[in-house]
């Protein structure tokens, strides 16, 4: 991204210096349908859409991580992901990715609303900045913030901030956000924001929503100013039902389509490499979760034969494989595991940035910790009846006798925190890299690492590794934050996960 960013500005000084001064020739010369500055609108329409695309869809689909690591998924084909083999060209395709796109828009949206002076630009575009430079911190620890995406100033090796700085910044500019917006604060996106068509009300609940779950990650570190953050996001007012979800509802048109629908086999991709994992379909099956049905399909070979850790079901029934199996074993799964559900890969299927699902549940173990008023079992039961609605279980009854149920109704104290635990997993399905980051802070569900695991530890990942391109271009700042962060390797831990 740095480079690019310096590469196209010596370009246009070195044309520039080059080119003749005549005012006519300039003029013909200009292509209009290649514009030298771009609208914010359309910079944050852009960045809106590709930071779902890369955050739901790049790092999360098969054969990517986030769907292997909080084990939702295990691969049949190639399985060197679910025992954490990981490829550093990965990572360095995810980082250019975030700097050189959804970043560098968001940079620029920033530029312009803030010098329109246009505070209902500002916010939303504050709101969706935070929650890409969450996920980034999240992965790896320190990165650059302050001095990123600041080529075109001259810094082409912009220094790493430390976690701990990047989240006083994100959480400020969350609460900076809130406060500013409002309908009287003039021009926002409207029909170009792609999350809320311009509805400043529900940027504001999108901002304080955010700033609880950043609040709640730092319950490990910092359990004082998690409890402050947490408690000041829930006064300030978040989602209220689902239809306050932060999503991107795709048209399914067969351009704009959910990332999962591009990338299976039965959409118009040719994946189809993905089997569910056997500790999210028994975790389903013990509960008697009527979400199953929609994430999952029945096996298609009921049977087991000769295939080792299978259990024979009846027809129709569902079954997960084991994680981390090698080539051999893991490819006589292909029948014999549950493969995604067709609502899960539908063309028109959202992709979630944060939900009231787990907003309920944020607010459920803030109650229970007693860091807000309220009722946690109310809180939890919320959760699960957005979730349950979310995926279009509508079946009252089922949904009443789900909750009844003595693993399920809510036990309160540290039996509750881990059922609230295990239900913020099966919720965040499609969410995955919430899920693995719930998991890192909570130890909830109660994950095995997968077999044949591949980490120095042969534990599950904690973290992801720096990319290769960042010992070329911006190896001195590199080498200081890993020494910082005690190396690079992905069983060492992030700052929030100490």
């Amino acid at each position: 991204m740095i480079k690019k960013t310096l590469t196209v500005g010596l370009g246009a000084a070195l044309l520039a210096s080059a080119a003749c001064n005549n005012d006519a020739l300039t003029d013909a010369n200009k292509n209009p349908n290649a514009p030298e500055t771009v609208s914010a609108d359309l910079l944050f329409s852009t960045a809106a859409v590709s930071s779902v695309r890369t955050i739901r869809g790049t790092i999360e689909i098969t054969p990517s991580t986030f769907v292997h690591w909080p084990q939702y998924l295990a691969e049949y084909q190639y399985p060197e992901i679910s025992y954490y083999q990981f490829r550093p060209t990965t990572a360095d395709g995810w980082w250019n990715t975030f700097y050189a796109g959804p970043l560098e828009d968001l940079q620029q949206t920033l530029k312009q609303a803030t010098a329109a002076q246009r505070p209902n630009q500002i916010g939303p575009a504050l709101v969706l900045r935070s929650w890409v430079y969450s996920v980034m911190t999240g992965m790896w620890g320190d990165i650059p913030f302050v001095q990123a995406n600041r080529g075109d100033e001259g810094n082409i090796a912009p220094k790493y901030d430390t976690q701990q700085v990047i989240y006083d910044s994100l959480l400020k500019n969350l609460a900076d956000a809130n406060t500013m917006m409002s309908a009287s604060a003039g021009l926002g996106f409207g029909s170009q924001d792609p999350i809320y068509s311009g509805d400043i009300a529900k940027w504001k609940k999108a901002a304080n929503s955010l700033r609880a779950r950043l609040g709640m990650n730092l319950s490990k570190v910092d359990p004082t100013r998690a409890r402050s953050e947490v408690a000041a996001a829930v006064a300030a007012g978040g989602f209220a039902a689902n239809s306050d979800n932060a999503q991107i509802t795709w048209p399914g048109d067969g351009i704009i389509d959910n990332p999962w629908y591009d990338n299976q086999k039965e959409g118009i991709g040719t994946r189809d490499d993905a089997r569910f994992s056997v500790t999210f379909i028994d975790t389903l099956k013990h509960l008697s979760d009527p979400r199953l049905a929609v994430f999952a399909r029945p096996v298609q070979d009921p049977n087991c034969g000769t295939t080792a850790n299978c259990v024979a079901v009846t027809a129709g029934n569902y079954r997960g494989m084991p994680n981390g199996l090698l080539a051999g074993d893991a490819g006589n799964w292909g029948t014999r595991s549950s493969r995604l559900g067709p609502q899960v890969f539908s063309a028109k299927q959202p992709s979630y940035i944060m939900t009231y699902a787990e907003y309920s549940f944020i607010k459920a173990e803030a109650a229970e910790r007693g860091w807000i008023t309220g009722s946690a079992a109310q809180f939890y039961q919320d959760g699960i009846r957005a979730s349950m609605a979310q995926w279009g279980v509508t079946d009252a009854a089922a949904i009443t006798a789900y909750l009844a149920q003595p693993r399920i109704a809510y036990a309160g104290g540290t039996a509750g925190l881990a059922q609230i635990g295990v239900q913020k997993w099966i919720a965040l399905f499609t969410q995955g890299f919430e899920a693995w980051s719930e998991w890192r802070r909570t130890g909830y569900p109660n994950l095995s690492p997968a077999a044949n695991a591949r980490t120095a530890n042969l534990q599950i990942p904690r973290r992801v590794i720096y990319p290769q391109t960042e010992q070329s271009f911006n190896n001195a700042n590199l080498q200081t934050a890993i020494s910082a962060q005690g190396g690079d390797a992905l069983d060492k831990r992030v700052w929030i996960d100490k």
